[in-house]
């Protein structure tokens, strides 16, 4: 099949790394921005003279050393733990050593591939309500910003399955109260590199405070309400109340349960909605590859049911999917800090340097992938595919600490997408060029307004 080369939008890196004060007023914008050219075409740079201020590493064998082989030389940040403990507290996401090992072994059960299987129904039920939704608007073609509405879907998946009984208005004050955390976010990153006082006001700080005030409260409210109803159940809440301490034999406190509760219903939705907004935009702007999704939706499921086992035999939505992602992967930069004196490609790091693992960088690597801005998704055909480190594409990080939901992710994000496609077609609006926004997410500056023209 002939195809119309097609580059999506991307970020223009600098020519070189900048002067501290323009490299931090592109930084605040869209830290993308301030990734210079050559880290999209070396295994490692650094930046800020001979004791670096970052590092950032892309070569995918350093990549697998730093995040599995020598894990424990590279912890978690001050970064992560300043920038997103205001909000999530000591969840899964900055907890560290073996409070950490806890809550990643209580966490687990509803991830496992028998439970996932089980959730699907939801998944396309929820994907339904969406349809129903655009259906409402009548038969015409019309304009609609699918992130919020993806986002609506993913959020009443995850409040459905992992963390059953959110209500749909404190729903609403969750997803409200996570984009305004986000939103002014990377200041306070700024602010951290830089080492200024976690007091220090900045533009959107006091916007920030104020949103995770209003969600810790709802979660700690959530939390006092499942214990005193005693509650039983599958879902994570229901084991976090369960579980005990292997060591001390102490239940897992309020406020612990809270810090989980706030991670998976802040970040447990975001990944996908952010992955499938732009899986769609692809689509619409490479049209014969929606159809091709399209056909294979019809000669694998044609009128039944989206299932489990429909899911599994969709190679090209899972080819699309994937390139989606490496072109926008949903959480674009992870980093790390060296406990200890380390080269690193044959760069001396001292103790503690920045280490900033740029997925989005490394997705579009001049050394690993040929035409990198390309959409390609015959790059994951399962011949090309089986030659790629496991550090060349990671959408959902890699090693010890990769996203305890990415199974969950991908499965939901296939169910979504085959649901959609099977009743709506996409079409690009003919003016929106959405700029990849890193936000701990990777988020399209203004949306993405998409022409949906129901079937």
């Amino acid at each position: 099949m002939t195809t119309t080369a097609f580059y999506p939008p991307t970020v223009t890196p600098s020519a070189r790394a900048l002067p501290l004060l323009p490299f931090l007023g592109r930084f605040v914008r869209n830290p993308l921005r301030a990734i210079p050219r050559a880290v999209y075409q070396e295994p490692i740079v650094t930046y800020g003279g001979k004791r670096p201020l970052i590092a950032w590493v892309t070569g995918p064998a350093l990549v697998e050393n730093i995040l599995l082989k020598n894990a424990e030389q590279f912890p978690k940040t001050r970064l992560d733990r300043r920038v997103l403990k205001p909000i999530i507290g000591n969840g899964l996401l900055t907890a560290q050593g073996e409070s950490w090992r806890w809550q990643r072994k209580v966490a687990s059960p509803p991830f496992r591939h028998a439970e996932l299987l089980g959730y699907v129904p939801t998944m396309v039920d929820a994907a339904v309500n969406c349809v129903m939704h655009w259906r409402s608007r009548g038969p015409s073609p019309f304009v609609t910003n699918v992130e919020e509405d993806l986002t609506d879907t993913t959020f009443s998946i995850i409040a459905r399955t992992i963390l059953a009984g959110v209500s749909t208005r404190d729903g609403d004050l969750i997803k409200r109260a996570g984009r305004a955390y986000l939103n002014p976010i990377s200041w306070e990153v700024a602010a951290s590199l830089l080492q200024l006082p976690e007091t220090l006001w900045h533009p959107g700080k006091d916007r920030m405070r104020r949103a995770a005030v209003e969600l810790r409260t709802i979660v700690g409210n959530l939390v006092a309400q499942r214990r005193a109803d005693g509650s039983t159940g599958s879902d994570l809440v229901a084991r976090m109340l369960a579980a005990k301490d292997p060591d001390t034999g102490e239940p897992m406190s309020d406020e612990m349960i809270a810090d989980n509760l706030a991670t998976f219903l802040f970040a447990g939705h975001e990944t996908t909605a952010k992955a499938l907004t732009w899986t769609l935009y692809v689509l619409a702007r490479a049209p014969e590859w929606q159809t091709r999704v399209r056909e294979e939706l019809d000669a694998v499921i044609g009128s039944g049911p989206v299932d489990a086992a429909t899911i599994a035999k969709l190679p090209v939505t899972s080819r699309v999917l994937k390139e989606a992602m490496r072109l926008y992967p949903p959480a674009p930069v992870m980093t790390r800090v060296n406990s200890e004196d380390v080269e690193i490609g044959g760069i001396f790091l001292p103790k503690p340097t920045l280490i900033v693992i740029p997925i989005f960088a490394i997705h579009r690597h001049r050394l690993l992938w040929q035409d990198p801005d390309r959409f390609d998704p015959d790059r994951f055909l399962p011949e090309n595919e089986a030659h790629y480190p496991r550090t060349q594409f990671m959408p959902f990080g890699y090693g010890q600490r990769v996203c305890i939901g990415s199974s969950f992710a991908i499965l939901e994000a296939t169910a979504i997408l085959a649901t959609l496609l099977r009743n709506v077609r996409f079409e690009w609006d003919g003016r929106h060029l959405p700029e990849p926004v890193s936000r701990v997410t990777l988020r399209p500056k203004g949306g993405m307004p998409l022409i949906v023209r129901p079937l």
